[in-house]
C-alpha cells in the first residue's frame, strides 16, 4: 500500500514461525475444557495451529526501493487481533525517525490465530458459558472469551506462545544481519516500541540480548513495563478473572517445572529474565543488575489513569526497589477519558485534543529511538 501524504509504503511480508516441540509445557490446571472450548481450541495441537506457524509481519519504509538502514520493531498488547490501531503509531514513528518500523504479531495475537477465535457469536456463546460455570467470574466477556478460556486451561501458553514469539523475532534479525531480508539492510540500527504486554517480550529480548544482537538497540516503553504480578489485565477487553488466576497458579509452579526437567533449559539465560519479569520479588536482584546496566537505553512513559499497568508498578520495576536505577521514567495524563486499552480514543468531538496528546507522545519516542 502506498501513502504518499507519508512518502511511505506498508508491505506484508511472509514469516514461517520454527516451532519447537521441545518448549512444549502441558500445564493443564486440572481444568476441563467444555465441548465447546474442545471444538474450538483442542482439536488440533498448538504447534499445529497453521495460522500460528504460517504469518505476514507488516513493514512501513519509505517509498523508495532501497532497502531500510534502520528498523524499529513495534510490539503490541494483550489480547489483540486487528491492527488499525497500530497503524498510525508505526507511520508516525516512520515519519518522525525515518526509520522502517516493522508491526511484529505475538503468537497466537492479531493475524496469528484461527479466525473463529474473535467470531462474536461462538465468542458470546463461550463467555455465557464461562459466566455460569465459574460463580463470580469478573469481566468475562465476547472480546476476552478465547484468550482467557487457552490461558485459563493451560496458562503455560503464556510462557511457550511468549518464547516462541521471542525466537521468532531472534530468527528475524538473524535473517537481516545475514543480508537475507529484502526490506533492511544487514547492519541496520534495531530498536524497540513495547506497549503493554509488548513491553514485556522487548525487555525480555533487550535483556537476553541473544548472540548480541541487541547490544546498541534502545527501547521505549509506552503503558507497560512492570513485572507481571503488578499489572492487572482482568479487564473486558483483556482477560477475565479465573484465566488470571489460573496463571497465578501456573508461575508458582514455575520453578518447578524448570527444576523437573519440563523446559527445555537450554534456554536459561531467556528464561532466567523472562521470570525475573513475573514477580517483583522474584529473581530481584538479577533483574536490577540488568536494568542498572541498561539504564540509558530505556525510557518508558506510563499514564495516571491506566488501571492495568498503573504508574507506580511501572516505577517499582524499572527504578528498582530502592529507586536506585536511574532509568528514564514519565508519568503523563490526557484531558479527556481514556484507558489503557485505549489510549487515544476515535472522537470527532474532541480529535484535536487527542491529536495533540497523541503528538506529545510519539513526539518524545521518535526523539528517544531516533
Amino acid at each position: 500500500i502506498e501513502l504518499k501524504e507519508f512518502n511511505s509504503v506498508i508491505c506484508n511480508e511472509k514469516f514461517y514461525s520454527r516451532t519447537n516441540e521441545d518448549n512444549k509445557i502441558d500445564f493443564s490446571n486440572g481444568y476441563n475444557e467444555s465441548d465447546l472450548e474442545k471444538e474450538i481450541f483442542s482439536k488440533e495441537d498448538d504447534l499445529q495451529v497453521e495460522e500460528n506457524n504460517n504469518f505476514n509481519y507488516i513493514v512501513v519504509k519509505s517509498d523508495s526501493d532501497k532497502r531500510a538502514k534502520d528498523v524499529i520493531f513495534l510490539f503490541h498488547g494483550l489480547n489483540e487481533r486487528l491492527w488499525d490501531k497500530y497503524l498510525p503509531w508505526a507511520l508516525k514513528l516512520h515519519k518522525s525517525t525515518g526509520k522502517a518500523v516493522i508491526l511484529f504479531p505475538i503468537a497466537f495475537h492479531m493475524n496469528r490465530a484461527p479466525g473463529n477465535w474473535s467470531n462474536p457469536r461462538l465468542m458470546k456463546k463461550m463467555s455465557e458459558y464461562r459466566i455460569s460455570k465459574f460463580n463470580g467470574i469478573e469481566n468475562s466477556t465476547f472480546a476476552n472469551a478465547a484468550l482467557s478460556s487457552r490461558l485459563h486451561s493451560k496458562p503455560s501458553r503464556f510462557f511457550t506462545s511468549g518464547f516462541q514469539t521471542f525466537s521468532d523475532v531472534t530468527d528475524l534479525v538473524a535473517e537481516i544481519r545475514a543480508g537475507n531480508n529484502k526490506y533492511i539492510y544487514d547492519d541496520a540500527s534495531i530498536n524497540f516500541f513495547g506497549y503493554s504486554i509488548g513491553a514485556l517480550l522487548a525487555e525480555v529480548l533487550l535483556m537476553a540480548n541473544p548472540s548480541n544482537y541487541f547490544d546498541k538497540s534502545k527501547l521505549f516503553i509506552f503503558c507497560g513495563g512492570p513485572t507481571f504480578d503488578i499489572m492487572f489485565p482482568v479487564a473486558k477487553a483483556i482477560l477475565d478473572s479465573e484465566a488470571y488466576k489460573s496463571m497465578h497458579k501456573f508461575f508458582k509452579l514455575f520453578d518447578d517445572y524448570l527444576n523437573k526437567g519440563k523446559i527445555n533449559r537450554s534456554l536459561l539465560p531467556e528464561i532466567k529474565y523472562f521470570k525475573s519479569l513475573l514477580s517483583q520479588y522474584g529473581l530481584r536482584n538479577i533483574r536490577e543488575e540488568r536494568l542498572l546496566e541498561l539504564k540509558d537505553k530505556i525510557f518508558a512513559i506510563s499514564l495516571i489513569k491506566d488501571k492495568v499497568v498503573p504508574p507506580e508498578s511501572v516505577i517499582n520495576t524499572l527504578n528498582g526497589a530502592q529507586k536506585k536505577i536511574p532509568i528514564r521514567t514519565m508519568i503523563t495524563d490526557f484531558p479527556y477519558n481514556y484507558s489503557h486499552e485505549t489510549p487515544f480514543p476515535v472522537d470527532k468531538n474532541q480529535r484535536e485534543i487527542v491529536n495533540v496528546n497523541f503528538e506529545n507522545i510519539f513526539g518524545l519516542a521518535s526523539s528517544f529511538l531516533v
